[in-house]
């Protein structure tokens, strides 16, 4: 599958109705994880197709798996997917069109259940 890249939207509030922390991440990148495009965006590899959120956990669309951009990781209600569970959201553009939509970071390589994911700034 190949990479998709998107246009940057600067901007983020609150994830599934709860407020973002306005705090960055910190030598996360060691770590793995994101990698920073130097213009706002940050490149996550998502290893599934995932569900896209609007703010009040309301169904957006889908984000296919590959290479995608995201902006920033607050924290919101507790999703899960088999073994994998996280409170975790990363705010992108989803591949139905949908702007600033949140995925659970439980679709990006990189971090651990009730974990931020490494790389990726938080709103």
């Amino acid at each position: 599958m190949f990479a998709v890249r998107k246009l940057a939207l600067a901007g983020a509030a609150a994830v599934l109705g709860v407020t973002a922390l306005g705090l960055t991440a910190t030598s996360a990148e060691a770590a793995g994880g994101c990698s920073d495009n130097g213009n706002g965006t940050y490149d996550c590899h998502v290893w599934k197709t995932a569900p896209t959120y609007w703010s009040g956990n309301v169904r957006a669309g889908t984000l296919n798996a590959g290479t995608n951009y995201f902006y920033c990781q607050a924290v919101g209600a507790e999703m899960s997917d088999g073994a994998y569970h996280n409170k975790w959201y990363a705010k992108t553009d989803d591949d139905s069109g949908n702007r600033g939509v949140w995925v659970n970071v439980i679709y990006l390589s990189g971090g651990g259940n009730d974990e931020p994911v490494p790389g990726l700034p938080w709103c």
